[in-house]
């Protein structure tokens, strides 16, 4: 699990400043997710802040500062890819599978992909270097878990 790269890391200040960055990274890339369509709805921001407290062990509070952090840090990038790079070079292959559900999460909260949601989600997957089968299978697994 994704808290466990994290709650190992938190030894020093040091690392635990890395370890902000890589959530704030995380939480970038959901707010893209989200943003992708020109529409963001609360529906989505709530499930964001949602994903962040369950996934990295926050507080409410907490999640809505890197929230709102992670906006800054991604309206000062020009892409996405910044986040994808970063990602894939400190996360494992099972660690990357579950931030690809956190992304998935976020665009099926409101039960519609459309083009540019799908596309976007095969550009990560891709430069994750995710298998498209594994992506496949992520995107039916967080469906059904959404649809109980």
């Amino acid at each position: 699990m994704i808290l466990k790269f994290f709650t190992d890391k938190k030894q020093n200040s040091e690392l635990k400043e890395d370890n902000n960055e890589d959530t704030i990274n995380v939480i970038a890339l959901l707010i893209e997710a989200s943003s992708i369509d020109d529409n963001i709805e609360k529906i989505e921001i709530d499930k964001i802040i949602e994903i962040v407290c369950k996934n990295f062990d926050l507080n409410q509070e907490t999640a809505k500062k890197y929230y709102n952090e992670a906006i800054i840090v991604k309206e000062n990038n020009t892409s996405f890819h910044n986040f994808t790079s970063k990602i894939h070079k400190k996360y494992n292959y099972s660690e990357k599978l579950e931030i690809l559900e956190m992304l998935w999460e976020v665009i099926l909260v409101n039960k519609i992909v459309d083009d540019f949601e799908s596309n976007f989600m095969r550009r990560i997957s891709g430069l994750l270097h995710i298998k498209d089968v594994d992506s496949g299978l992520v995107k039916n697994k967080i469906k059904k878990k959404l649809e109980k």
